[in-house]
């Protein structure tokens, strides 16, 4: 046995250099290194390519694959400060009626009924009767009108900061509108308004005046129903549809930039479609902004192709290509992930190789310390 262990160790070990050795170990420690390197570069976010929609992918209706929630403390508000944004209402509207809330209407008999809803009746069996009157409320008395709003708001006496909020909305509206107008007709219908959209709030409001002001091209106060409904149109979607600020903004952007169009043919009247169109795009907010900027710079050439037509086949396109953008850089995620697997496996094989050689060259040092040691003892 011995001998055959001193013969492996001759013919199988030992027969190759220490330098050969030394060379094998500096190649597994550049295949260590190179492998965590590679762990590394696997292990970066994924980023997604640029996507863009020519105006030839337009006009063909088809992609060319060929190219390339805040926690707040609740508000305390008084009834101090409840009659004081009245003050502000009676300002808007110091033509209206404040005083006078109703009158009571004529006496008129009344059958008396027990607890239980029963007729009474007297020892003689005839009905007992009685005179009574009732509150007629005047429907134009602005207390009563804020009254039907906080009913439909289900709201009670100590509810100010909420019945503030709804005084506030009002006075943003009566600022909008003609007085004369306002105080004939429009404050009734925008009460109306604001009790039909529980949704309906001040960012909402200044959201579709900020829009409304963009699309009609001009900022002018509400004077006729007519502009009162069109005006509520914009309320009535940004509080029914999730619309940001953002949205808002690259709506009208695009309004802006057909606009200032020396010639065009799509007409400004129907912006508001245009405007539809952005808002119930399904893209995030980023490539939404992308590609509206892409679209908005070639805007001339879409108008002479139907504006409307082409903004639609845009975005369908656009958000096509999103979705492939996306599925690459999925696939990208994992061939990393892999990768990642692979540059572990060839590191782990590198400090094993790393830890064998050195174990060989140690016995290289052994032996060359067995030698130098047999070779200098005396005889």
């Amino acid at each position: 046995m011995k001998k055959f262990f001193n013969s492996m160790e001759e013919r199988f070990v030992f027969p190759i250099g220490r330098r050969s050795w030394q060379i094998l170990s500096l190649l597994g420690l550049i295949l260590l290194t190179l492998s965590i390197l590679y762990f590394v570069v696997n292990s970066t976010p994924t980023s997604r390519e640029s996507v863009s929609v020519s105006k030839a992918e337009v006009i063909g209706d088809k992609v060319d694959t060929t190219a390339t929630v805040v926690e707040t403390t609740p508000a305390t508000c008084s009834d101090q400060d409840y009659k004081n944004w009245l003050d502000t209402l009676k300002k808007d509207l110091t033509n209206s009626e404040w005083v006078k809330l109703g009158d009571s209407t004529e006496p008129y008999t009344e059958y008396a009924k027990d607890e239980y809803g029963s007729y009474i009746q007297d020892s003689e069996g005839n009905f007992l009767t009685y005179q009574k009157r009732d509150f007629k409320p005047n429907t134009a008395a602005i207390p009563n009108v804020l009254e039907l709003i906080y009913n439909s708001k289900g709201l009670d006496s100590s509810s100010y900061c909420e019945k503030i909020e709804v005084v506030k909305l009002l006075h943003f509206l009566n600022q909008k509108t003609e007085k004369n107008y306002l105080e004939k007709e429009g404050v009734f219908y925008y009460a109306s308004g604001i009790s039909e959209l529980p949704a309906a709030n001040m960012i909402i409001l200044e959201k579709s005046f900020t829009l409304k002001a963009a699309i009609e091209l001009s900022d002018k106060k509400i004077s006729s129903l007519e502009e009162l409904n069109e005006a509520w149109r914009y309320i009535r979607y940004l509080s029914t549809n999730s619309v940001s600020d953002k949205h808002v903004d690259i709506a009208i952007s695009t309004i802006k930039a057909h606009s200032e169009l020396k010639k065009k043919e799509y007409p400004s009247n129907k912006y508001f479609d245009i405007a539809e169109l952005v808002f119930n795009s399904n893209l995030k907010i980023e490539d939404l902004s992308t590609a509206m900027e892409d679209f908005n710079e070639e805007i001339s050439f879409y108008d002479s192709n139907d504006l409307y037509k082409s903004l639609r086949k845009f975005l369908k396109l656009y958000e096509e290509k999103v979705e492939r953008a996306e599925a690459k850089k999925e696939m990208k995620s994992i061939e990393k992930s892999l990768h990642r697997t692979q540059s572990l496996t060839y590191a782990a094989g590198a400090f094993l190789a790393i830890v064998a050689i050195a174990s060989i060259l140690l016995l290289f040092s052994i032996q060359s310390l067995l030698k130098n040691h047999v070779g200098n003892k005396p005889e």
